[in-house]
């Protein structure tokens, strides 16, 4: 009898299956977890140490019948929402790439709900399934993020009750049954984020802020009752002191220089600062503008150095105000 799976197919399976059962076996440490998130998220230690914990519980677990966490970030843009979820996706699943990031502005239309799930049989594109469901199928064990999620269709919210409540979604065209049980689902909004910033000020006990500002959701019209209910958690991220953005900015540059192949050292405290300064301009932009203000800065003296065969620099800024970069 022929085996139906080329060998590559075959290895690959061998794979999924080796990295599902260490991960079952795998037991959270939720100290060293909250060092690994925190050193790329920072100034949100609050969330950070409940996030953690509340994985550890659920982690721990031999079955569900939902996904390991449903959680809301709620906060203004630039506050480290999205990369706590990469942070996440690195620390739990090995990669950042198992990460399934969903840019909710690009779902506003009906045909939204067709690219998550797919189209019904007979349809055009049926047998390819949707960019939800077949993703899931082909990896269940990752982080699924659902950016700005205020600005999708109200139609798709009706995908979230059986994804949150049930961990199961149903491709329309093959049938086949996602399971969301391995995975964790995260949806940011920075709708009303000023409203819960001054829920936020008023109340310090966490539980009694996390259910001020479920109701003030509800009230607002921004979810609907039924979906909020879904949530393990909810959580509201803060505004960033000036000190926490300079480090954030200090990770941003270490960062690019990593990804020209370069261990960056020591920066001049001054080029931090002026980088701080450019991003505040487009801080309603968030972090991706201050990616490129970094890139901007740095890119062509990193790959200067990289050509002269650099691995480990140091940036300072001469007399004149012009980028010095050295080896280490």
């Amino acid at each position: 009898m022929s085996d139906p799976l080329s060998i590559t197919d075959r290895d690959r399976l061998i794979a999924l299956l080796a990295t599902a059962q260490q991960g079952a076996n795998r037991v959270i440490d939720e100290r060293a977890m909250c060092e690994s998130l925190t050193s790329r998220v920072r100034g949100q230690d609050h969330v950070i140490a409940d996030v953690a914990r509340l994985i550890r519980l659920e982690w721990g677990k031999q079955q569900r019948s939902k996904p390991i966490a449903s959680l809301l970030f709620l906060g203004p843009t630039g506050t480290g929402k999205t990369e706590l979820a990469k942070a996440l996706a690195t620390y739990l699943f090995q990669d950042e790439r198992n990460l399934l990031r969903f840019d909710c502005s690009e779902f506003s239309g009906p045909e939204g709900k067709t690219r998550l799930i797919g189209s019904p049989t007979g349809y055009v594109g049926a047998d390819q399934g949707g960019q939800l469901t077949r993703r899931v199928l082909n990896n269940p064990r990752q982080i699924i993020l659902f950016d700005e999620i205020e600005k999708a269709w109200p139609g798709i919210f009706d995908l979230f009750l059986s994804m949150l409540g049930d961990g199961r979604l149903t491709e329309q065209g093959s049938g086949k049954v996602a399971d969301f049980t391995q995975s964790i689902v995260v949806l940011t909004s920075n709708a009303e984020h000023e409203a819960i910033a001054r829920i936020q000020d008023q109340i310090s006990d966490p539980h009694e802020l996390r259910n001020a500002v479920k109701s003030h959701l509800r009230d607002s019209k921004v979810f609907r009752p039924e979906l909020i209910g879904r949530f393990d958690a909810v959580y509201v991220f803060k505004p960033l002191e000036p000190l926490v953005k300079a480090e954030v900015v200090a990770i941003k540059m270490q960062l690019l220089a990593k990804e020209y192949g370069l261990e960056l050292c020591h920066v001049a405290p001054e080029l931090i600062c002026e980088a701080l300064m450019k991003s505040e301009k487009l801080k309603d932009f968030g972090v991706r503008e201050l990616i490129n203000v970094v890139r901007d800065l740095l890119g062509s003296g990193f790959i200067e150095a990289k050509n002269a065969g650099a691995r480990k620099i140091r940036v300072d800024v001469a007399a004149n105000g012009d980028l010095e970069i050295q080896p280490a």
